[in-house]
């Protein structure tokens, strides 16, 4: 990371992902994302527009809206969690279908799923501490060879 002495760029201090669904799926939304998040929203200053700031301790904000034109995510927004196992059981009971979890060797574990209107969601888990982490110099993130089955792996 550069400390900024090289360019005018702003130094950044948190950040704000949106999400928006059909006006009318709202109330479903806040439920969804609700259970997601384990909590209610902490803002709430519309009534078809929440917050939740996921990352305890960072300003970081997840905030979900209804919008006339709405339309799913093309990015996949994942969230870090220390127990992808413990992830996967919680998808598994709250009815949420997911991917089967794979893996990078020595990196990172992950699964896929997406909310109810289309919008890419995921976990993900550091194997080892980012530091630590191995680079796979070389090769291509579209390999899927490099990926494997998620040692945690569990039959749904």
């Amino acid at each position: 990371m550069s400390d900024g002495s090289m360019n005018s760029a702003p130094i950044t201090a948190g950040v704000t992902v949106q999400v928006y669904v059909p006006t009318n799926e709202t109330a479903t939304a806040r439920s969804f994302y609700s259970t997601l998040f384990g909590r209610e929203p902490e803002f709430e200053p519309h009534d078809d527009f929440f917050e939740w700031s996921p990352i305890s301790g960072q300003e970081c904000w997840v905030q979900v809206g209804g919008k006339a034109d709405a339309a799913p995510m093309h990015n996949r927004m994942r969230f870090r969690v220390h127990d992808l196992r413990a992830a996967l059981d919680f998808l598994d009971s709250s009815g949420i279908e997911h991917s089967e979890p794979s893996q990078l060797p020595e990196v990172v574990a992950f699964v896929d799923f997406s909310d109810p209107w289309g919008n890419r969601l995921g976990y993900y888990q550091d194997l080892v501490p980012s530091e630590q982490q191995v680079e796979y110099r070389g090769t291509s993130v579209n390999d899927d060879a490099q990926f494997i089955e998620y040692e945690g792996s569990h039959q749904k």
